[in-house]
């Protein structure tokens, strides 16, 4: 059952993260539906006595009757179907890492986070895999601990999908070993299985057995058979869907046992596993990549703008007033169009180009321009007046180009030699040519453009130094330990004008959580959230 959210004070402590993956089309979306049908109604005749609550929008085909009439079944809020996506079988329904919030009536008043997340196994390929990956990444490492790792599966499964080991090792490498006494099962569908795992029991020991790390617990107390068939009937009966008494019988059973192992699924969770922390010292490449991808656009902004207060040094020696970065978070999901045009502004003689962001999700909402001449941000820049010791500020500017021209050579090669398939440009190289592009385009632009050509010039240099470095690199020679890439990251984030980029991205990435990937159920909330139809 649910308690009012408003009277219940969410901190990290009192949140219990799950994180749920599993194969494209196992049903991740109609399992947390269901999940929280089952904690809300102990029985399916008090389910059928109020609406079902949908967190997500689901779509799925139902046969009845002894003809086995065919029932298109469609439900859920409109808005959230730019994060399901039904047209493409075989590519996972769910675009983006989305968490489900429940206040559960317990004792401790704890709050239960479900993690969904894109599906692996998808038919566009193993990259698009590994682009999912990334993303799970990127979204749990905005948490600060994990208390379970859930697999979604099928019971009776001939085969269990290729990637599944490789995303169980990524998941272990990432968070490292020690997180496997926190990984679950859980199966779906079971009724034909007689609520057990099945054929795929002995496929999945196979698997767990082959894998680096050989201590995965598999057994009934960390194993969970629900029949989510029983929540399907559930949502057709409300469309006027007629099912024989028979019928009715196995699924009234289907949801008895769901609703006790939904119970007993929270009890090991609450009682038998000790959360684990995301913030201790385990180091991964993983990670390391996490970290570097962030920190691109602050170092090159911060490069481009210390090369504009080195012009102002070079022009007057004695002058005491610099350009400032002022980054501000974003409070949406949005994006840099290339093709669309800015109205520059000039600050000490310099023209810039605002940062004018785009709502952008699986696609612009701002403009009509293609999707791959976006790139996506997570604050935008104003400008202010900065004054300070000439002489010492050059020296401290000449200092800090240098240190970020070094880490940015370090971070892209580490990037290039050890994540191939996800990283096939160089991007800090990609980054710089973008911003020689900008300032170009700014001189074009404007006759009154001598220190934007001077900018233009001193940013080339950059990249020629920049590319001869990288050609010096080995290709086939593996980056310096990780100890060493953690102690740059560390070192260049200390930086006042990256710091203040990096907090700015945080923000962002609390706030799109918050206000676009995460929903806090309550009876109220969702029951107002029905949208439902049938096709016969």
């Amino acid at each position: 059952t649910f308690v009012d959210p408003s009277s219940t004070s969410i901190k990290n402590n009192d949140v219990i993260n799950v994180l749920l993956i599993g194969e494209t089309g196992v049903g991740k979306s109609t399992f947390i539906n269901a999940f929280i049908n089952y904690l809300t109604f102990p029985t399916l005749e008090q389910a059928q006595s109020n609406k079902p609550l949908v967190a997500i929008p689901v779509s799925f085909i139902i046969t009845t009757g002894e003809n086995f009439e065919e029932h298109t079944v469609k439900f859920g809020d409109s808005n959230d179907l730019n994060n399901e996506d039904f047209q493409h079988p075989g590519q996972s329904v769910t675009q983006h890492c989305k968490s489900y919030v429940i206040h559960l009536d317990y004792n401790d008043k704890r709050t239960l986070r479900i993690i969904d997340t894109p599906g692996f196994g998808d038919t566009r390929g193993i990259n698009q895999d590994d682009l999912n990956m990334q993303h799970i990444f990127e979204y749990i490492n905005d948490l600060t601990h994990l208390n379970a790792i859930c697999i979604l599966l099928k019971p009776n499964v001939s085969r269990l999908n290729n990637y599944f080991k490789t995303c169980l090792t990524q998941l272990l490498d990432v968070l490292g070993p020690n997180v496997s006494q926190n990984i679950m099962f859980c199966f779906t569908n079971t009724r034909s299985t007689f609520y057990t795992p099945g054929n795929t029991a002995p496929l999945l020991k196979t698997k767990l057995s082959s894998l680096p790390i050989k201590n995965i617990p598999f057994n009934k107390e960390n194993t969970f058979c629900f029949d989510s068939e029983s929540f399907r009937y559930l949502v057709a009966v409300q469309n006027t869907i007629q099912f024989n008494v028979e019928e009715k019988q196995e699924y009234e059973t289907g949801w008895l046992n769901s609703v006790n192992e939904s119970n007993r699924f929270l009890t090991y969770i609450r009682k038998q596993l000790n959360t684990y922390s995301l913030r201790n010292n385990w180091q991964s490449i993983r990670y390391a990549q996490i970290q570097i991808k962030h920190m691109i656009r602050p170092i090159l902004e911060s490069m481009r703008n210390i090369l504009r207060n080195l012009i102002l040094c070079s022009i007057d020696p004695l002058t005491n007033k610099f350009i400032k970065l002022c980054p501000r978070a974003l409070d949406r999901p949005s994006a840099f169009c290339a093709s669309c045009k800015r109205d520059p502004f000039q600050l000490k003689n310099f023209w810039i180009s605002p940062d004018d962001a785009h709502d952008f999700q699986s696609k612009c909402s701002t403009c009509s321009c293609v999707s791959d001449q976006h790139s996506s941000i997570d604050y935008i820049l104003s400008y202010d007046n900065l004054n300070s010791s000439s002489n010492e500020e050059q020296n401290k500017m000449t200092n800090l180009l240098d240190q970020l021209s070094c880490a940015s050579i370090d971070f892209a090669h580490f990037l290039m030699n050890n994540i191939s398939r996800s990283i096939k440009e160089d991007p800090f190289r990609m980054g710089l040519k973008r911003i020689i592009r900008e300032e170009k385009q700014i001189c074009e632009d404007h006759e009154s453009n001598q220190l934007n050509l001077c900018l233009v010039q001193e940013l080339e240099k950059l990249l020629i130094t920049y590319e001869d470095q990288m050609k010096k690199k080995p290709s086939n020679e593996k980056q310096e330990n990780l100890q060493f890439i953690y102690e740059r990251i560390e070192a260049i984030c200390k930086h006042s004008i990256i710091h203040g980029q990096m907090i700015a991205i945080h923000q962002q990435r609390e706030k799109c959580k918050d206000n676009h990937h995460e929903i806090e159920i309550t009876q109220n909330s969702i029951s107002q959230k029905i949208y439902l139809s049938t096709e016969c």
